[in-house]
């Protein structure tokens, strides 16, 4: 009997072929009258849909699977042909592929995740912003799919069901970015199975191999094409699907599905996505208890696969959690929680992946302040379990600072560390109401900081980078030199809550450190720096024979160093400029022992040795900073007999370093000193002067490295006599290190007579990068403290050191020079080796003394104040008096130094800018062309500086636009 049919229900049954077979497919001609029909009109397409969905019901329940074969072949087709209307019949196709896997065939169920791919790569977001009943029905259709190969556990068939899930969260990784609800469960229900399948399947070597190859590097070092990765990885998809058509899966092709599928899940564009797998991974991993160093390896592997300028977001992802809970509090309820969140951060940041666009700046301070918080605040975790995550943080600090992406990653993560500490430092100092914080914490958390700094320089030193970066200078480290003195730092109300102990153990940390530095980063910089420098000099001498042979690609590679040999004179202007971090640490270094208490010979030994290796890296820039705090310590001898221990460890290692300044400087600057300094009268005057305070109890033993040449000498000196046969009282004065000075040429020029003693620092500004450094060429003394006489009884009160200038007293003014290029002294002419000095470019020292001649000789000013022309008397101010005294150069002669090596003495006696004004002027008209001038020429002598043809003649006008403030201190 014939049964009537409409048109699109006649199209769809001449679709299936007769019979029971449970592999049919559609007929073709039928199969494409039937698209064309439902593509027409939404209306046909409707009522195809709902046809196939009661047909559907109809052969599931009498078990035909050849005619649910058929349908679903439909299905796909009309996805794939009407995907512009996928929204009229996704429900309905949604609810037959349920019906379908009803049925548990496992060859249904095939045809099923087939037509499952497809329909996820036609779809949008607008079918999951419109129609929540398609959303529901989706959503349980993939968590339905999912299920079957995580529940299958049967041996039959066992790899077929597990890849029809596997492959099912392959195609929903395409459509997690619509929307973000069903996005977050579908990634916790795909996450966890993709684990297991690849744990299971993958012991911790396998995952190293493949996390290797997705760095595309090999176990020999060898890069993989990324040509022969893409063939291989298209030859395994096609491999699989032909094992999976043909019912003959391995193991093989099920780990690959799996790892496949996970890479789609991190292979995307959207940060959202990104971060939601991301702890997805690392909570599962958690909650299971998986072994958590697998994991750590997995997670690395993941990120692999993230588009390279979206890496960092998995690091944010993770610091993200830490913070969470450190908000919450660290506890023993979330300590297991954040040792795995910790170890998995640590492992991304000291893997080889590569994180263009990570904020190393933002990382390091989110890392830091974990660390700080961890060990302020009070919680219920042991000791064991603070030190175990601090370790972690450590770690994930010097990792990501050693994973040069910048030139100045090393020096601005060195300075984040450092203005930590300061601001920790400045925490310790609080009014007795305001301790919350044990002093404990503080010492610790401090420690710990200074800490990562060490780690980091021992990492730079043991590995080995082709990548060039910018050191660390010195520069950065002034803003931690408060460390040395704690309790000079903070003049107010406060107290440091930190005991006497806790601050030695600082100290000695921070100079363990601060060595660390100078012989690992800042040595290591001035090597390369002065190996630059001598290639090219030998590159631009014509006598040298392999010149013409050097490689210019070398060239090109040495001009992109950063570092500056820093043993040459007036670098970074460490001379010119007195406001520079070496005399900024020594003048810590004085402050060093004015604590309470005098510091312990250990750690005394700790600061000399950082002074000494300062003296082998810096050179002369040392030395011209160092002689007046020379001056400063040392005893004064002739003016009292008994000393504090806290007197006797100045003078000690001011002179261990002037003699290892003597020692050194022929070996750093042999072509220009050719062994001058050791045969120096200098040398052998430190040597009397230590052995004298051997011999009368005045030198402090033990605190000069071993083995030491002062402690152990080949023999005993004989000491110069009095007329009495007393030891004479040995003290190297100023006038001493001027001769030596000034018997050379090289050291005329850089230990020029204007160096003050610091009292006062004016920091600079900390900023990220440390371009530029402090240039202020004014000292911060105020008169009364920058002639200051270091003989003065009071000179060891750190109340006379004090001070910056008032109002209406102006600061001393410290003259510019230029800096030179080179080691070497055009400037300095053969009379410098007689002890003249002419490093200021005003002539010789025999015009000078002409030009002192003449102003005392014709000056009506100097006559009317008696004072006679002679070139070996001194002039001496005290209070309202002046009066004339003759130097006798007998050991003992009144010392007026104002921490310079140059004094007012028998050899030059120096007019100031006031005098010549008075005498030039010679209360008459202006110099000029006039009779004045010509006065003036009159009376110089032949050798005089006046005589010789000034660029300009108008010399009054000069003086006179000086300021008047600058006269008392401007010395010709």
């Amino acid at each position: 009997m014939n049964i009537f049919h409409h048109k699109h229900q006649k199209l769809i049954l001449q679709c299936y072929p007769p019979g029971k077979a449970t592999d049919k497919k559609p007929n073709p001609s039928e199969l494409s009258y039937l698209l064309y029909y439902a593509s027409t009109r939404r209306v046909k397409l409707e009522k195809v849909i709902h046809f196939l969905k009661d047909k559907t019901q109809h052969d599931a329940a009498r078990n035909r699977t050849g005619n649910l074969q058929v349908t679903l072949a439909i299905i796909k087709e009309l996805i794939e042909k009407c995907n512009e209307n996928l929204n009229v019949f996704a429900p309905q196709a949604c609810n037959i592929l349920k019906i379908c896997l009803d049925t548990e065939d496992i060859a249904v169920c095939k045809s099923v995740v087939k037509t499952y791919e497809v329909l996820c790569a036609k779809m949008d977001a607008a079918l999951f912003g419109g129609d929540k009943e398609f959303v529901h029905d989706f959503t349980d259709l993939t968590q339905q799919l999912i299920s079957l190969g995580k529940d299958k556990n049967i041996s039959q068939n066992q790899y077929d069901w597990q890849m029809v899930s596997l492959k099912a969260i392959y195609a929903i990784s395409n459509c997690l970015t619509f929307s973000s609800s069903t996005s977050k469960k579908f990634v916790a229900i795909s996450i966890p199975f993709l684990i297991q399948v690849i744990m299971h399947n993958n012991n911790i070597s396998s995952l190293v191999q493949r996390l290797k190859s997705s760095l595309n590097v090999e176990s020999d070092g060898k890069r993989l094409s990324r040509v022969q990765s893409h063939k291989s990885q298209t030859q395994l998809h096609n491999q699989i699907e032909v094992d999976f058509d043909n019912d003959t899966l391995t193991l093989t092709d099920v780990n690959q599905e799996a790892m496949n599928a996970l890479r789609a899940f991190f292979n995307n564009t959207a940060t959202a996505q990104i971060s939601e797998v991301t702890r997805a991974v690392v909570q599962h991993i958690f909650t299971t208890n998986i072994n958590l160093d697998w994991g750590i390896v997995l997670l690395e592997l993941c990120v692999t696969w993230i588009p390279i300028q979206l890496r960092f977001v998995s690091c944010s992802t993770l610091l993200a959690t830490l913070n969470r809970i450190n908000i919450e509090g660290a506890s023993k309820s979330n300590y297991p929680l954040h040792l795995s969140y910790a170890k998995h951060l640590l492992g991304l940041l000291s893997s080889g992946i590569n994180m263009i666009g990570l904020s190393i700046s933002d990382i390091i301070q989110q890392l830091l302040n974990l660390q700080t918080d961890l060990i302020l605040k009070p919680s219920d975790l042991s000791k064991s379990e603070i030190d175990s995550l601090t370790n972690i943080y450590s770690e994930c600090i010097c990792n990501i600072t050693t994973h040069i992406y910048y030139f100045d990653q090393v020096p601005d993560s060195i300075q984040e560390i450092l203005v930590k500490v300061d601001y920790v430092l400045d925490s310790s100092f609080v009014d007795s109401s305001d301790q919350t914080t044990s002093s404990e914490r503080i010492h610790d958390l401090i420690v710990q900081f200074l800490d990562n700094i060490s780690k980091i320089f021992l990492i730079l030193k043991s590995k080995t980078s082709t990548i060039n970066r910018n050191h660390v200078n010195l520069e950065h480290w002034d803003i931690s030199l408060g460390l040395l003195a704690p309790e000079s730092e903070f003049e107010d109300n406060r107290n440091t809550i930190l005991s006497l102990h806790q601050i030695r153990s600082i100290q000695a940390k921070y100079l363990k450190v601060f060595d660390e530095f100078l012989n690992v980063e800042l040595a290591a910089s001035s090597r390369s720096a002065y190996e630059v420098i001598k290639k090219q000099q030998n590159r631009l001498d014509p006598g040298n024979a392999n010149s013409q042979f050097m490689d210019r690609s070398d060239s090109s590679k040495d001009n992109k160093l950063s570092g500056k040999n820093l043993m040459e004179p007036d670098v970074n202007q460490y001379i010119t400029q007195q406001q520079n971090f070496i005399s900024h640490f020594l003048m810590y270094a004085d402050r060093f022992f004015d604590g309470p208490e005098a510091p312990s010979t250990e750690l005394v030994l700790l600061l000399v040795k950082v002074l000494k290796d300062m003296i082998e890296i810096l050179g002369l820039n040392f030395v011209s900073n160092f002689i007046p705090f020379f001056h400063y310590g040392v005893l004064k001898l002739d003016k009292a007999s008994e000393f504090s221990q806290r007197q006797m460890y100045k003078d000690t290692i001011v002179h261990i370093l002037l003699y290892y300044i003597l020692k050194n400087l022929d070996e750093q600057y042999e072509e220009e000193l050719e062994g001058y300094c050791k045969s120096s009268k200098l040398f052998k005057l430190v040597l009397d002067s230590v052995e004298y305070r051997r011999q009368h109890g005045l030198w402090i033993h033990g605190i000069d490295s071993q083995p030491s040449d002062l402690e152990h000498p080949k023999g005993r000196r004989v000491l110069p006599k009095d007329g009495n046969g007393n030891d004479l009282k040995l003290r190297i004065k100023s006038e001493q290190i001027e001769e030596f000075a000034c018997g050379n040429n090289f050291l005329i020029v850089w230990l020029h007579p204007q160096k003050q003693l610091l009292t006062e620092i004016e920091k600079p500004q900390v900023s990220t990068h440390m371009t530029q450094f402090n240039n202020d060429s004014r000292n911060t003394n105020n008169n009364s403290t920058a002639f200051m006489d270091f003989d003065d009884e009071d000179g060891d009160d750190a109340s006379t050191r004090g001070g910056s200038g008032g109002p209406g007293r102006p600061d001393h003014f410290v003259p510019q020079f230029n800096p030179h290029t080179g080691l070497s002294s055009d400037a300095a002419t053969t009379d410098s080796e007689q002890g003249l000095y002419t490093g200021l470019g005003l002539g010789t020292a025999k015009d000078i003394r002409t030009i002192r001649a003449e102003i005392l000789q014709y000056s009506q000013h100097f006559q009317e104040k008696g004072i006679p022309y002679a070139a070996d008397y001194t002039l001496t101010s005290n209070a309202n008096t002046t009066t004339v005294g003759r130097l006798n150069g007998d050991l003992h002669s009144c010392d007026q130094t104002n921490g310079s090596i140059y004094t007012f003495n028998l050899h030059v006696s120096c007019p100031r800018i006031a005098d010549l004004k008075e005498v030039l002027s010679m209360n008459g008209p202006p110099l000029g062309n006039g009779i004045a001038a010509r006065n003036m020429d009159h009376t110089a002598s032949n050798n005089s500086i006046l005589s010789k043809n000034l660029l300009s003649t108008d010399v009054d006008s000069i003086l006179a636009g000086l300021d008047s403030d600058d006269d008392a201190a401007f010395v010709v």
